[in-house]
């Protein structure tokens, strides 16, 4: 006997509706942020790994951080309006969230600065990268913890949030196309390919 088909059912069965089912939810903006799409278009917290020193940073549970490109306005005599917008400064910054292991904690892991370290601490790294793809969404090598705040309270587990800054970062970010003269030669892209490669170098990446 054939198989009765319908409009619920895509082979006559409820396996066949279970299964085109589940690929319309993960195909869909909802799926885009299920973990069971291994590539989900929007990143999400639980795919992101935090390693700190390249060793995975386990009891962190949330990072933040900004990147602040600083502009200055270039003012003329009689003008109402600035003449150009003149970069001035690159700071880094963020927090680390975490949960507090005893005997692991921050100054037993070397990643901040005690009494005694403090005038010879070491730059740290600080990475955070996407599981799934293996993609870098942000890496610093010269960053410092500035302050650490811990919250103790009856019946709750005890966090610990880290506050740092850093010189210079990387992440998604792609070379940059630069502007081409009449003749199609390049008009600066070697001298500032030059110049971002000494400083990257100088950065440690």
């Amino acid at each position: 006997m054939a198989s009765v088909k319908n409009a619920l059912t895509e082979s006559g069965t409820l396996t066949g509706a279970v299964s085109g089912l589940t690929d319309s939810i993960l195909k869909s903006a909802v799926g885009g942020l299920s973990p069971l799409n291994n590539f989900g278009r929007y990143m999400t917290g639980a795919r992101a790994i935090i390693k700190i020193n390249d060793k995975l940073f386990g009891f962190a549970f949330a990072v933040n951080y900004n990147i602040n490109t600083e502009y200055a306005e270039n003012q003329t005599i009689d003008d109402y309006v600035a003449y150009e917008l003149m970069p001035t400064r690159i700071s880094v910054n963020g927090t680390l969230s975490m949960f507090h292991v005893p005997g692991k904690g921050p100054t037993n892991q070397l990643v901040q600065a005690n009494i005694l370290s403090y005038l010879m601490h070491r730059y740290i790294t600080i990475e955070i990268s996407d599981q799934t793809t293996g993609q870098t969404i942000f890496k610093t090598n010269k960053a410092v913890i500035t302050s650490k705040a811990q919250s103790l309270q009856a019946g709750e587990l005890s966090t610990i949030q880290l506050s740092w800054k850093a010189l210079g970062w990387v992440d998604e970010m792609t070379q940059p196309d630069y502007p081409k003269d009449t003749a199609g030669e390049d008009t600066g892209g070697g001298a500032v390919a030059g110049g971002i490669s000494a400083i990257t170098g100088a950065l440690g990446f």
